[in-house]
């Protein structure tokens, strides 16, 4: 039995011999970055309770955007309840949906926004999509 090292080039590998490694051709091709996230689905698929689900999410942000409007004094109360009502919809869609992974009105019907491949959306997603929906209200006007 010999201690002596292997030979130099015997150390060496090519870069898809390493143990994990994957050729980028053999990866699963990546879904762009701007595509829409599927529409809420529960854990086993079924997407029962979206319209309500909605329903309640812009109920909640109209509510606080109401309740701002009646608190606010001077002739600016309704600016400033339309800035909260934007304000409540845009943090509860994007900041607080990215951290429980659910909307309050989702959550009531056990629904998450989530890709086919079952990964979340990012924040930057979240926002892209929040941006989008208030534009296509605009759109039906």
């Amino acid at each position: 039995m010999s201690n002596a090292a292997p030979p130099r080039h015997a150390a060496r590998n090519r870069g898809d011999e390493r143990p994990g490694f994957v050729a980028p051709d053999a990866r699963e091709p990546r879904r762009p970055s701007d595509e829409f996230p599927l529409t809420a689905r529960t854990s086993s698929g079924d997407e029962t309770g979206v319209i309500p689900a909605f329903l309640i999410d812009m109920t909640l942000h109209a509510a606080i955007g109401a309740t701002a409007w009646y608190l606010a004094p001077g002739a600016t109360a309704v600016l400033y309840g339309i800035l909260a009502w934007l304000g409540a919809s845009f943090l509860h869609r994007t900041v607080i949906q990215r951290h429980t992974r659910t909307t309050i009105g989702k959550c009531r019907y056990g629904l998450r926004l989530r890709y086919a491949d079952g990964t979340y959306p990012s924040t930057w997603q979240l926002i892209v999509q929040w941006f989008r929906g208030g534009w296509s209200c605009f759109d039906l006007l």
